[in-house]
């Protein structure tokens, strides 16, 4: 980890665990949620830019959100360091940080968030064979 990550000269956290969680992403993949966390789910509407998604994620702003595939480098990059420094993580199908600057350029399903959420979101991107 480097210095943190900073909102104004304010430092952003991910936020602590709650009893009501916003989640972001497509409605399929939430739908998938397990039955315990469906009570406590308040998805948030459509956010178009994923830079931004994952900012609020950084910020604290979303609890977690679903990254549909076909995200490139330079979609995620700068936002998945942001949310790194921010405590929280953005992972691939694996459980794995996706990497950058290689010959594949774009990346399948991932997740962002932290803590027991994220590896929850982190067993539905990985399928029923995980």
């Amino acid at each position: 980890p480097g210095e943190g990550a900073f909102l104004n000269g304010r430092r952003i956290t991910v936020r602590r665990p709650a009893a009501m969680v916003e989640i972001g992403g497509p409605k399929p993949l939430i739908s998938l949620m397990p039955a315990e966390w469906q009570g406590r789910l308040s998805r948030v509407p459509y956010i178009p830019s994923l830079a931004y998604r994952l900012a609020m994620v950084a910020n604290g702003m979303l609890d977690a959100t679903f990254v549909k595939p076909n995200a490139h480098d330079w979609d995620i990059a700068a936002a998945d360091l942001i949310l790194r420094e921010a405590g929280g993580a953005l992972l691939d199908q694996k459980g794995r940080a996706p990497r950058y600057a290689g010959e594949v350029i774009s990346h399948g399903a991932l997740v962002a968030g932290s803590g027991e959420l994220l590896a929850v979101l982190s067993g539905i991107i990985a399928g029923p064979d995980s």
